[in-house]
């Protein structure tokens, strides 16, 4: 059987698919098994041992503010050659929908989405309940024809050979110490709805450093470097910044360095947890049964307002009597110690200070 994932979505999403490959790979262990998912998220996945060739899809629009129709024309005359038996789509989206059907595969799997016009272009549509199951939960009951019951795993990413020894030699010349418990911080967020005040991580990341003598370590991407900013100049406690056009290998290499990783709901927070790294994850305005973080060593931090979850991208406060971001706001600087207290009370002092977090394909 040759098998097609299409995983085309954002960041954090593509990492809560990982356990999809370990199921199916488990199920038919000969097969081959590729997937299609957004650039650059593509270099995430490399490295792992269930996957056999990894596709990327430009869903960036160019100068004449429409698609790429050449590469994406390019894409599916590859993948028709491939000769499928089956695709999955996991997040049975429009374009993901057609380039399904589009592959020449007789066994579609895709969700029921008939009410959005779209269910005629898969063989086997699935009924999810997308608001009242975790994702991981929802994309595994997708598989359910194929591999059967079985329990969700973990969501993983793996590092190559040297990527996290590189990683911690580049923390060190930036200013780490050796043998310090070091504590990342992400206090940026693709919608600023989800953002905890960079007051609050400032304070938090200075009493962490009374309290543990951390090394703060605060990370962002590109279109983080403002909030990254603003923590650090409100600490007392000089944080390193890794904040800005880091590659997404090299920051997950960086992450897996830490021994405690403390963000917003981001992508970067489910690579933490994917990457065997304690987290604390602040949640506010997101969905936590469906996008809360997939793993052991985690605590959810969050406020449990009655108006929770808001639409995406929408700042609905004012609709309901509330001020805006009442519940992030309502997350205090002792509610994460609290959290943080419960992380290391579960771990045993050798795991806590340990830095072999990720596996590594040899």
């Amino acid at each position: 059987m040759r098998c097609l994932v299409l995983a085309i979505r954002a960041l954090g999403d593509v990492v809560l698919t990982t356990p999809i490959y370990r199921a199916l790979k488990s199920a038919y262990p000969t097969e081959r098994l590729d997937v299609v998912v957004e650039r650059p998220y593509g270099e995430l996945l490399r490295g792992n041992p269930y996957l056999d060739t990894i596709y990327e899809v430009d869903r960036r629009r160019n100068t004449a503010k429409c698609l790429n129709w050449p590469a994406q024309a390019r894409l599916i005359a590859a993948l028709r050659r491939e000769r499928y038996d089956v695709v999955v789509d996991l997040f049975s989206g429009p374009r993901s929908a057609l380039m399904a059907r589009l592959t020449g595969a007789g066994y579609r799997i895709g969700e029921d989405t008939r009410h959005r016009g779209r269910g005629w272009l898969y063989t086997h549509p699935i009924p999810v309940k997308r608001e009242e199951e975790h994702l991981v939960v929802q994309k595994l009951r997708l598989i359910q024809p194929l591999v059967g019951e079985m329990p969700a795993g973990p969501i993983e990413l793996f590092l190559l050979p040297g990527e996290r020894d590189e990683a911690d030699k580049r923390l060190r010349a930036e200013g780490a110490r050796e043998g310090a418990v070091r504590v990342g911080l992400f206090p940026g967020a693709g919608w600023a709805h989800k953002q905890w005040p960079a007051e609050r991580f400032a304070e938090l990341g200075d009493a962490l450093v009374a309290e543990q003598d951390a090394d703060i370590v605060l990370f962002g991407g590109p279109h983080d470097v403002a909030a990254c900013d603003a923590v650090a100049i409100r600490m007392r406690h000089r944080p390193l910044l890794l904040c800005g056009a880091y590659s997404l290998r090299a920051t997950a290499a960086r992450i897996s360095c830490m021994n405690l990783f403390i963000s917003n709901d981001t992508g970067p927070m489910h690579m933490a947890v994917a990457l065997g790294v304690p987290t604390v994850a602040l949640h506010g305005p997101s969905n936590v049964r469906k996008y809360g973080p997939w793993g052991e060593s985690v605590q959810v931090v969050s406020s449990h307002l009655p108006c929770s979850p808001c639409p995406q991208q929408e700042d609905t406060c004012h609709l309901v009597g509330r001020i805006r971001q009442e519940c992030m706001l309502a997350i205090s600087v002792e509610d994460v110690l609290e959290a943080v207290e419960r992380l290391m009370a579960a771990a045993t002092p050798l795991k806590w200070l340990r830095r072999e977090r990720a596996p590594v394909r040899g």
